[in-house]
């Protein structure tokens, strides 16, 4: 009985480890602005409701401790991969804002993103909010956890194994995220961009008139409307990051 109890233990601390790392790296549930007493709560209870579906599959306990050790950090890395892969994909709203605000003349203008507590930039910022608002009401924080507990079925706790694609895996998520992030503030830097030749006539017609004076005002006004108008194509990214997220992932777990 004490070894089938010690065994239940080293299987927690392997999904514990796990589940942490998604904690700590994953959209919404990796955010700083959720106190981490709350986040040990929740990987806590997450991980005493998945032990007991897994304990079968899991391995004998290590004889040394640092092959233990060195278990329970290969899961721990494992879900911080889960997590990263698909805060990647959100980082494609934060650049398309990016590139909106240095269009705009606002790209001197840095806030502090309270979630990453980091400088951001203020479309970057809106978009992204935004995009987590959208992502939660699309339920892709359960689809997240779905594909958390059935990576327990491709890789049981202590038999990580990195597959052959890992890379490429990677390197397609970073195309993708460019692809979003430029495509989400295409049509954006192609008005301003007709906004600043229209200025550009105007100065060698008109030299009398300081376009810089008067240009900055009418790009910002002309920024702000055109992104209100792209707003409905935020929601379809975060369609593409959410369908994105299941498809790296299930990449990662050699589905």
């Amino acid at each position: 009985m004490t070894d089938v109890h010690v065994h239940d233990f080293y299987t927690f601390l392997l999904v514990f480890a796990r589940i942490a790392g998604v904690m700590t790296a994953a959209p919404m549930f990796g955010n700083r602005s959720i106190p981490k007493i709350a986040k040990a709560g929740m990987t806590l209870f997450f991980s005493l409701a998945v032990v007991p579906l897994v304990t079968a599959k899991t391995g004998p306990i290590p004889t040394h401790l640092l092959v233990l050790a060195g278990a329970v950090l290969k899961d721990a890395v494992f879900g911080l991969a889960l997590g990263y892969l698909a805060q990647m994909l959100f980082a494609a709203v934060e650049l398309a804002g990016a590139l909106t605000d240095t269009m705009m003349g606002f790209g001197f203008v840095n806030l502090i993103n309270p979630f990453a507590e980091q400088q951001a930039s203020i479309m970057g910022m809106f978009q992204y909010q935004l995009a987590i608002v959208l992502y939660l009401l699309a339920n892709g924080h359960l689809m997240m956890l779905g594909t958390l507990v059935r990576s327990f079925d491709a890789m049981p706790p202590g038999a990580i194994v990195v597959q052959g694609g890992f890379s490429l895996t990677v390197l397609a998520i970073l195309k993708a995220m460019f692809i979003l992030g430029i495509r989400l503030a295409l049509p954006a830097i192609g008005v301003l961009l007709v906004v600043d030749m229209a200025f550009g006539m105007v100065a060698r017609m008109v030299p009398q008139v300081n376009v810089f004076i008067v240009g900055m005002p009418v790009k910002i006004l002309v920024g702000l409307v055109t992104a209100a108008f792209i707003l409905p194509l935020t929601a379809l990214v975060v369609g593409q990051i959410i369908s994105g997220t299941a498809v790296g992932m299930n990449a990662l777990l050699g589905q």
